[in-house]
């Protein structure tokens, strides 16, 4: 089972329900992945608190970004960095993909306002991270407010549109992805109100950590 190598520490992410897929690339789907009052909690909080710091990007038009271990956030969500809490994401990761279960993780929140969207990327960078695991942060949220994830089969081109997978970002649910130069997705343009997500990047125990 997922996550039982860790069973014996407090965690409110939920791995028990984890669905993995091959197509397009490998992925991790579960719904209610977190704690219903703990999500709640951190996207009121996300909604009226930090300072977000927008990316002036080539197809990134109003995503904004802001780094959780900065110390900002309230002490009663610590925990979501505290490093146990780190571990465990770690280990229940390596137990899905080929992953080491030691190294880094940096913890950030994002944010698509009504109008944004990413245009299609692959995440693969210098910096070396290796996966990524996305929490949905969007209460109430129906396909009428856009901001779908889709993923697409291959490079990004002219046919992708063809050949993708969509994904509703449902509040409390969770997808998470192994980097590679086929890891391409999008999110489409948000039709109302605002997108958040909790986003925690897993580097190799020799990665750099920013």
């Amino acid at each position: 089972m997922v996550g039982a190598a860790a069973n014996s520490v407090y965690s409110p992410f939920r791995f028990s329900g984890v669905v993995v897929q091959s197509w397009p690339y490998p992925h991790l789907e579960a719904a209610d992945f977190l704690e219903a009052d703990i999500a709640d909690s951190l996207l009121t909080w996300l909604a009226r608190e930090p300072e977000w710091q927008p990316r002036k990007l080539a197809g990134y038009a109003g995503y904004s970004d802001i780094s959780l271990q900065a110390g900002d956030l309230p002490p009663q969500l610590d925990f979501l960095l505290a490093p146990h809490s780190l571990s465990y994401l770690r280990i229940c990761m390596a137990q899905i993909f080929q992953m080491d279960p030691e190294g880094y993780v940096r913890v950030t929140a994002h944010r698509l306002l009504a109008g944004s969207s990413l245009r299609a990327h692959c995440d693969v960078s210098p910096l070396r991270f290796t996966h990524r695991l996305i929490v949905q942060l969007n209460r109430g949220w129906t396909r009428g407010n856009g901001g779908l994830l889709c993923l697409f089969d291959g490079e990004s081109s002219a046919k992708r549109r063809r050949h993708q997978k969509v994904i509703m970002p449902v509040h409390r649910s969770a997808f998470g992805f192994e980097i590679s130069d086929r890891s391409f997705h999008a999110v489409t343009r948000v039709i109302s109100g605002e997108r958040y997500t909790l986003s925690y990047t897993f580097y190799p125990p020799s990665g750099k950590q920013v």
